[in-house]
């Protein structure tokens, strides 16, 4: 592969390796059938069958976007848990479609570790990431990794070469974050991203409102070469009634198309967020 930052790989790796290492000193053995038998279904990885969709409507850079999310998530015994992910947007006159899937063991009060896959595609580009995501959880606080390999597959229209130029590229894709419960149904998430070898630095609030299950959402986003974005939104969980915070570390992870379309819409546009050395349509 090549456009691969060495620093931003090791960096992110070892954060998933020491969330690894966090996770399974404190997490112990695994239950056994019979222990299973008696053990809170707070103990398993997915508590129970559940799912959630999300509108959204935003800006990213000089683009507008609008659309529908989400996420059904499954348990797979106790300790296993896997996650589906759809996505449509509308952004810079194309039609964005996003796909994901999860399969993770996870221990509620202690943390998550699996592997993510997934990507969005459009007229304009295909974006396809997969790797390994990690949580470690504390009391009111959780910190996240996510690092593996990302192909970007940019096509856009160049009247002066005769029709639409294609720019295949691989990269590393990280992520690094700490979320904050203030109260349990209130996150702030904090972020570091590294994609198409741009940095990008990410914000995150959500509220649980009182109506069950409804939950209010802002995203923002400042990034290399003057990369912009602030998207807000509304979130509806099916499942149990429950706390915010008890939904991230019970329910579902977090939607990988979901988390990275504004940066894949700049990116296809061939704009501020394209590919290091990418040369914009003229």
């Amino acid at each position: 592969m090549r456009n691969i930052t060495t620093s931003t790989l090791k960096g992110c790796t070892l954060a998933v390796s020491l969330l690894s290492l966090a996770f399974n000193a404190s997490a112990g053995t695994a239950p056994t059938i019979q222990e299973c038998a008696t053990c809170s279904i707070t103990d398993a990885a997915v508590s129970a069958v559940n799912s959630k969709i999300d509108f959204h409507y935003g800006s990213v850079n000089d683009t507008y976007t609008r659309g529908v999310g989400g996420a059904l998530s499954l348990p797979v015994g106790k300790s296993f848990g896997v996650q589906i992910d759809g996505l449509y947007a509308r952004a810079a006159e194309s039609d964005i479609y996003g796909y994901g899937a999860h399969f993770f063991t996870r221990r509620p009060s202690k943390g998550l570790l699996g592997l993510a896959a997934g990507g969005l595609t459009s007229t304009d580009f295909n974006d396809v990431v997969v790797g390994v995501e990690g949580e470690y959880y504390l009391d009111n606080i959780t910190l996240g990794a996510f690092v593996g390999y990302n192909h970007f597959d940019n096509h856009f229209d160049n009247p002066k070469l005769g029709g639409r130029l294609a720019n295949e590229t691989n990269f590393v894709a990280a992520r690094l974050y700490a979320a904050i419960y203030p109260i349990d149904d209130l996150v702030v998430r904090i972020g570091y991203e590294n994609r198409f070898e741009r940095n990008f630095y990410t914000a995150h609030l959500e509220y649980q409102t009182p109506v069950a299950g409804l939950a209010l959402f802002a995203d923002g986003a400042l990034g290399d070469a003057s990369f912009y974005s602030l998207v807000g939104g509304v979130r509806y969980y099916f499942g149990a009634k429950k706390s915010l915070k008890a939904r991230h570390r019970q329910d579902d992870p977090q939607s990988l198309p979901g988390s990275n379309l504004p940066t894949s819409i700049a990116g296809g546009q061939g704009g501020s967020a394209a590919p290091a050395g990418e040369v914009p349509p003229t």
